[in-house]
């Protein structure tokens, strides 16, 4: 089981009794609220923040020149493309101009380039095309800013507004106007904006121009989109995410509507997390996996059986994104271990043609698991193109600076980058990587934190507790879920669940009855955890609704036992077992988590349980247990026969167990 830090954040207590006092606030709400940095004055703006508290859009740089160009445009009838991007941003920013320009104006078209053979942002061979087709203005949604040299090739042809919201490069593009809060001399109120939130500010803008009104309209797109990009929650952003999930709530956008039920959201409060987990992933696998532009198209639609259609297509496709995934996380994996002490500080792993769309997505899988910097690389024609993930306190773009001579390109920030490289460098980058790597990061760091808000006695938890904490909804960054502990709790079950048995349910004991506890993607505490175990677990609340019941439920982040288990084999128990897995399999096939089951239920009483599961490895390292999958996917033991005398030195699960103190 793999140790984590656990970091509890201290009391402020004067800060706590300031916001209690002040703002008449929960005491738990109000340690909260400290934790995340909140004084009065920003608490109250926090929790009280509506649409009315918006910032004048006119105050961004560049707002009034690009509706003073806008408007000369549709004075003269002429085209407008927006040209967006391949994420759930640029879809959505892609859709809310798209469906206000339309508001009042015909000649108005969007452009999403293709993921795998464009690239991201602006390209100049799209440019082209647009200027073929005879437009006189491209608007950008969430991308441009760094789009100098291109912009530089065109202006003389077409007209370009750049709307963007990432880092501001020294050399600004030279358009018709630039909108970006972060770029040099704009003194807008918040820096925080997504993409979609910078073309709703425009939309904005153009409305206050035309009309003396505010537009409050497609709230639940810009949801969408600022909860997708994972842009600080607080702020405009704040106000915006909580308008357009009550607007999702209520009377939501056609295609989000189709979306939601297509995805078992239909009868349920839609939160953040399911945007973040649920509905954003179904749009994102379009622009992963086909082409961008067929979620727009949903987002766009005014008709029902449209919108139904084309969900259903990004169900499909986020099914084929999820398979995809699957099959190139395995084989990574795989090479991850087979690649022994040069994956000890570093995890570099490629494959020919894997999926460009979703290796970065395979690389923050391999950090969950893992917990090293990680780069994976998909290779065509003898370049391999890489998407990197990181660790806490580790940055990844110095990484690739001090190898930049092994490297075609890059670009990033400390938590994410990617880069290219010609294929028979990779070897070397591995290496260089593995001494960089060996060298600065220290053996603390490669244990993941756990950052805990609060300790809760376990028999205090109740549904009460979740809807006093949820005052601080929508969560995302800089408003995190809030991340609670219980120092000592008593396993009372514990069991696999899922088709595939791949998540866990551990059940705890309280004074009042028990709490359920679940922890997605983690089927090995099942053989580590057991009933009547001491443990300690860090774990974000929510609600379980079942036949007519409301029931806290903890969402495991961590658990962990009280005291370390002493896992003992020796040759008489290993025949023990060999007698009784014999017997259970009957020399024919059985599911892993069956047999398991029928382990534990009848391990000898001279073994402890873990101990008993133990012996399930030496066997499939003796060959006498083979690992399969049956027609439904489902994890398969075979029994197979070996003939002769069994050598227990040649399993290493053995030969480091016997050795350990009883």
């Amino acid at each position: 089981m793999r140790k984590k830090r656990w970091l509890i954040k201290p009391n402020d207590e004067i800060l706590e009794n300031k916001l209690i006092h002040e703002l008449g606030v929960n005491s738990i709400v109000a340690k909260l609220m400290a934790n995340r940095g909140f004084n009065v004055e920003k608490g109250r703006q926090f929790l009280q923040g509506t649409v009315q508290d918006l910032l004048d859009p006119f105050t961004l740089k560049g707002v009034i020149e690009g509706v003073d160009f806008i408007e000369s445009i549709i004075e003269k009838g002429e085209s407008i493309v927006i040209y967006g991007d391949y994420d759930v941003d640029g879809m959505t920013a892609t859709a809310v101009l798209y469906r206000f320009l339309k508001r009042f104006y015909d000649n108005v078209s969007f452009y999403i380039p293709e993921r795998q053979s464009e690239g991201y942002g602006l390209n100049l061979e799209a440019l082209e095309h647009i200027i073929d087709m005879g437009a006189s203005l491209v608007i950008t949604v969430d991308c441009g800013i760094s789009s100098y040299d291109i912009v530089e090739a065109v202006k003389d042809r077409i007209s370009i507004i750049i709307t963007d919201h990432h880092t501001a490069p020294e050399l600004i593009p030279d358009a018709k106007a630039v909108i970006n809060h972060k770029q040099p001399g704009c003194t807008y109120g918040d820096m925080h904006l997504s993409g979609v939130g910078v073309a709703f500010k425009l939309c904005q803008a153009l409305w206050l121009r035309r009309t003396g009104e505010w537009y409050l309209e497609d709230l639940d797109i810009v949801a969408l989109g600022t909860v997708a990009d994972v842009v600080p929650l607080v702020g405009e952003n704040r106000i915006l995410v909580k308008a357009g999930l009550a607007k999702m709530n209520d009377t939501p956008n056609m295609g989000i509507d189709a979306l939601m039920a297509g995805a078992g959201l239909k009868d349920k409060v839609v939160t953040a997390g399911h945007i973040g987990f649920i509905l954003a992933p179904r749009l994102n696998a379009a622009g992963r996996v086909t082409h961008a532009a067929r979620a727009v198209e949903l987002l766009i639609t005014d008709d029902v059986d449209l919108a139904v259609t084309i969900a259903d297509e990004l169900q499909a496709t986020n099914v084929e994104r999820q398979e995809i995934e699957r099959s190139i996380h395995e084989t990574a994996r795989l090479d991850v271990i087979n690649q022994g002490h040069m994956a000890d500080y570093v995890i570099v792993v490629g494959g020919e043609k894997w999926h460009s769309g979703v290796i970065g997505i395979v690389a923050s899988r391999l950090v969950e698991e893992f917990y090293k910097p990680t780069l994976v690389l998909s290779i065509h024609d003898g370049i391999g193109k890489g998407s990197c993930r990181s660790i806490a306190s580790f940055n990844m773009y110095d990484a690739l600076k001090a190898a930049e001579d092994l490297l075609i390109q890059f670009g990033g920030h400390a938590a994410a980058a990617g880069f290219s490289i010609e294929e028979k460098n990779i070897d070397a980058l591995r290496q260089r990587l593995h001494e960089y790597c060996k060298n600065t990061v220290t053996p603390e760091e490669y244990t993941p934190v756990v950052t805990i808000d609060a300790v809760l006695p376990i028999d205090d938890i109740d549904v009460t507790v979740i809807d006093t904490v949820s005052t601080l909804e929508p969560y995302g960054m800089s408003n995190s879920t809030p991340v609670f502990a219980i120092t000592e709790g008593t396993v009372d079950n514990i069991f696999l669940m899922g088709y595939l048995k791949n998540h866990c349910k551990v059940i705890l004991k309280t004074d009042n009855g028990s709490l359920d506890a679940i922890a997605w993607n983690r089927p090995e505490l099942y053989k580590e955890i057991f009933t009547g175990d001491k443990v300690k677990v860090a774990f974000s609340l929510q609600k379980n609704e079942w036949q007519g019941q409301v029931l806290p439920q903890l969402m495991l982040q961590d658990i962990e036992l009280l005291e370390d288990k002493k896992i003992h084999l020796t040759t008489d128990g290993l025949r023990q077992m060999y007698v009784l897995i014999r017997q259970i399999i009957k020399g024919g096939e059985i599911g892993q988590y069956e047999l398991e089951q029928d382990i534990l239920r009848k391990c000898p009483p001279n073994q402890d349980k873990a101990s008993a599961l133990m012996a399930v490895q030496v066997f499939k390292e003796l060959g006498i247990l083979l690992d399969d999958t049956n027609d439904n996917g489902l994890a398969m033991y075979r029994w197979n026969q070996v003939e002769g005398k069994l050598d227990l030195v040649t399993s290493i699960t053995f030969l480091t167990y016997s050795t350990q103190e009883v």
